[in-house]
């Protein structure tokens, strides 16, 4: 589930209108950081990683806490719910403290890792809902701020493709992630071997919270007071190490037309989440339950949702070019329709589910950013 606080809403304004316009001779001496970017990048990849856990360890959370699936599924409740309120109060925090945006990715970063070890720990299902619902307040504000740190960021160059890549990011990390716990999952393994999953990826998000802390530290609490300048009513704030946009609310972003507009891409975005969470949360326990898939098995299904979802956020890239928004949404609104049915006529069909994931994740993959 993505968000963008109204600052990106201004970004966008104030990048438009000054496209045409000579730069200041200040940012022109700048160079962008790819070492930056790769470690947004990460950060990305991480929150797939957590995204794609769920799925094939959802029966095993009802083992563990010793409840029925009608039960376990509140779980998915209180990731969504979290996540929702993460990337709202991401968006306001970066508007209240826009110089404090990485030392806040960097403090969520430590929140979402600590909080991945600890669900194996949880042996009931009020006190893993709660930690379920810490990971996904954590990852929601991450969400959200590594994106507005990346449009921020290169807001001076073409910033779409960091954007598209950071998406890509993300599915690839949700790839790889039942790819690590399906050797956890055979049926020769101990119940509790899926533990072991959960804290390796625990701990592959120390490496990104280092990174992000190092930047936090250099380049926001030990760095001098940065310079102000006003420019045309939009306050763009220069710091000596970095390059950095940060703007002002423009009046006409509230005017009812675009206001409506975004209502409207909202509820759109929030019916397209909703969708891509519960098939990636739900396919390895419909493969499970309903086709005697094993476990193991129905992870790589899930890991091939993942990479089709992945593919076609990379490949949305090159395709951008040559179509519009208008098409590209049109085009994978069939794909969605076109797979679904097919699913849901051939319901006990091993490969038809095989078939319908990999169509599904290639119609549903590039959906956000093409509305957004």
């Amino acid at each position: 589930m993505q968000t963008l606080s109204t600052s990106v809403v201004s970004l966008h304004s104030y990048v438009e209108s000054h496209t045409n316009e000579k730069k200041l001779s200040k940012t022109s001496d700048k160079k962008v950081s790819i070492i930056y970017f790769l470690a947004l990048f990460y950060t990305f990849l991480s929150l797939g990683f957590g995204a794609g856990l769920i799925g094939p360890t959802l029966l095993k959370f009802g083992e563990q806490i010793n409840s029925p699936l009608d039960r376990v599924v509140y779980i998915l409740f209180a990731r969504s719910f979290g996540f929702l309120v993460g990337t709202l109060a991401g968006g306001f925090l970066i508007d209240a403290f826009p110089l404090l945006g990485r030392t806040f990715l960097a403090c969520s970063l430590f929140f979402m890792s600590a909080t991945t070890i600890m669900i194996p720990f949880m042996d009931h299902i009020i006190p893993m809902i709660m930690v379920h619902l810490m990971w996904s307040l954590t990852a929601g504000v991450v969400d959200n701020l590594a994106q507005l740190l990346t449009i921020r960021y290169y807001a001076q160059v073409n910033f779409n493709p960091y954007l598209q890549a950071l998406h890509g990011a993300f599915g690839v990390g949700a790839f790889l992630s039942p790819l690590i716990i399906a050797p956890f999952l055979q049926s020769t393994s101990p119940p509790d071997q899926w533990h072991y999953a959960y804290w390796l990826i625990g701990c592959l998000h120390i490496p990104n919270l280092v990174w992000i802390s190092i930047y936090a530290i250099r380049d926001e609490l030990c760095s001098k007071k940065p310079k102000e300048i006003t420019l045309e009513n939009k306050e763009v704030i220069f710091e000596d190490t970095k390059l950095e946009t940060t703007i002002a609310p423009d009046d006409q972003t509230k005017s009812p037309g675009k206001v409506l507009f975004l209502g409207l891409i909202t509820v759109f975005i929030l019916l397209y989440v909703g969708g891509e969470s519960a098939f990636g949360a739900y396919i390895h326990t419909y493969a499970s339950l309903h086709l005697n898939f094993k476990k193991d098995i129905a992870a790589y299904l899930n890991s091939v949702f993942w990479a089709s979802f992945a593919i076609s956020r990379f490949c949305g890239v090159a395709l951008s070019i040559k179509l519009s928004a208008i098409q590209m949404l049109l085009a994978d609104l069939f794909g969605c329709i076109g797979s679904m049915s097919l699913l849901l006529i051939l319901n006990k069909s091993s490969l038809a589910i095989w078939i319908g994931s990999v169509l599904f994740g290639l119609s549903v993959g590039s959906i956000y950013p093409s509305a957004i």
